[in-house]
């Protein structure tokens, strides 16, 4: 079984979807399947390397950016030229650039396609993009989604459910990763409070401006943390320092991967306040529920994070832009210990249980066993108009 993961970017790269390919691309390797990796890079010009684990990995030069997607004709050429050595190619959506990609190149491989999100901003592009789209929806063998929520709502996928297979999101397990001394360290820069950790890129649909506002009500012995980059960042800190906030909330920015479990582990609590369903899952949630620590989660009708954060299981979901629910969710936590502790057991319980990254590269490589066991249906498919 040989695979291609094409994806918009990958390691180093982080961000939701590049942490779900790194985690598949590893497990794979670790089970003696054959998995490569196509994308696009940063930079003007195509790089091939071999990672660590034996896995070749191409970056397609790019242009730059346009509404988000990588503007990378070359991987048309790569697509072409890669393709027929592999049984299947699994593409990592929204990513127009490589449905595009895929739709010239025709290559006769099994296509899986990872729904990770619709695309939710880009309202005016979509229609030029809708057809493609739906040609890949209806060129695909199978279709992932990461939640039952995301596969019933997304109107996207409405038409193709016979082809869904649901595999949740997981990832490598956090737990006993932070040094002591770095926990110490981040709890004493922090006056010995109940930390309220955040985490993600400082975007819009992130919330994070309820954050501040809950800072000026935050009770004394809590402190709010929101670790992350991103284009809002110099805003949010602006706010904080007109509103004489500084110390109640810290925005702390980039947080050295090595240092990021430890922030977990000094937590008391972890947050997530998303607003769209552009958050179509948080898989930040999952490093704090494989840590033991207690979720506070935005209900997104349509999104994953009140299915994936159990209400009085794994922690608690607030309405969306709630400032006295989230006030009301933290001092519930930091107020009774016991009850934090059974929410923080609950959530490392459900981790386990869901969440891991072996339980989603098992179930993904089950798939790719079915599709490559059933009759070539190509010929059929490559008469689909789009």
């Amino acid at each position: 079984m040989k695979i291609l993961q094409l994806t918009k970017f990958y390691a180093p790269v982080t961000g939701g979807i590049e942490t779900v390919v790194l985690e598949l691309v590893r497990g794979m390797r670790r089970l003696g399947v054959t998995v490569d990796v196509l994308c696009a890079g940063t930079e003007p010009w195509t790089r091939r390397s071999v990672s660590e684990e034996g896995v070749q990995v191409t970056r397609s030069g790019s242009w730059g950016k346009l509404l988000s997607t990588s503007l990378s004709p070359g991987l048309i050429a790569h697509v072409r030229r890669l393709a027929p050595a592999y049984d299947v190619i699994h593409v990592h959506m929204p990513d127009p650039m490589a449905a595009l990609a895929l739709w010239v190149a025709r290559p006769s491989a099994k296509l899986v396609v990872h729904w990770h999100s619709d695309v939710v901003r880009q309202r005016r592009t979509m229609r030029l993009y809708r057809p493609l789209q739906q040609w890949l929806l209806g060129r695909a063998d199978a279709i992932v989604a990461t939640s039952e929520p995301y596969a019933q709502s997304s109107q996207c996928l409405q038409p193709w459910q016979s082809k869904i297979t649901v595999i949740p999101i997981g990832i490598s397990d956090n737990g006993g990763s932070a040094r002591p001394e770095v926990v110490q360290r981040i709890q004493e820069r922090f006056g010995g409070r109940d930390i309220v950790f955040a985490l993600g890129r400082m975007t819009y649909y992130k919330g994070y401006d309820l954050l501040i506002e809950a800072a000026a009500s935050l009770p004394s012995h809590c402190v709010i943390v929101v670790g992350g980059e991103g284009e809002l960042l110099s805003t949010y800190r602006a706010e904080v320092n007109r509103r004489f906030l500084s110390d109640r909330i810290h925005f702390v920015g980039r947080i050295p991967a090595h240092e990021l479990s430890a922030y977990f582990a000094a937590a008391s609590m972890f947050c997530m306040t998303s607003t769209q369903r552009a958050e179509a899952y948080g898989v930040v949630m999952l490093e704090a529920m494989a840590m033991g620590k207690p979720v506070i989660s935005t209900h997104v009708e349509g999104a994953a994070a009140s299915w994936i954060n159990q209400a009085g299981a794994t922690g608690l979901n607030i309405p969306v832009d709630d400032v006295e629910a989230l006030l009301e969710a933290v001092n519930r936590i930091s107020a009774d210990r016991p009850f934090a502790c059974q929410l923080g057991q609950g959530a490392r319980a459900r981790y386990e249980r869901i969440f891991t990254a072996d339980t989603m590269v098992g179930s993904t490589t089950d798939l790719y066993a079915q599709l490559l066991a059933r009759p070539d249906r190509q010929a059929m498919l490559d008469r689909l108009p789009i």
